[in-house]
């Protein structure tokens, strides 16, 4: 089995649907300063239980700062919610890097 899965690959009951996902996710970046704008076709759900930061899985969310969005492609930001707290737990920059953590 798939450890990282897109929507479509999703055959299970999860705690969260889409709109909360981008309920969460929306929530998160409207307190940050800049612009930011969420990748709605590629949201996953990672089913690895053996994260450096969590033991859950979690939602993966990719954004981009909208100022950076046509010079720099991937200068994202991955934003991890988790299924069972339904809140963000950590997000990472576009080198893998946990910037931010809330565990």
């Amino acid at each position: 089995m798939k450890e990282i899965l897109r929507l479509d690959e999703i055959d299970f009951d999860t705690t969260l649907k889409y709109s909360d996902i981008i309920e969460i996710a929306e929530k998160y970046i409207n307190s940050l300063d800049d612009s930011y704008e969420i990748d709605t076709q590629n949201i996953k759900y990672d089913l690895n239980t053996d994260h450096y930061v969590t033991d859950e899985p979690v939602w993966i969310v990719i954004f981009i700062a909208e100022k950076y969005k046509k010079r720099f492609l991937d200068a994202y930001f991955i934003l991890a919610i988790s299924d069972s707290k339904k809140k963000v737990v950590y997000v990472q920059n576009d080198h893998g890097r946990v910037i931010e953590r809330f565990c």
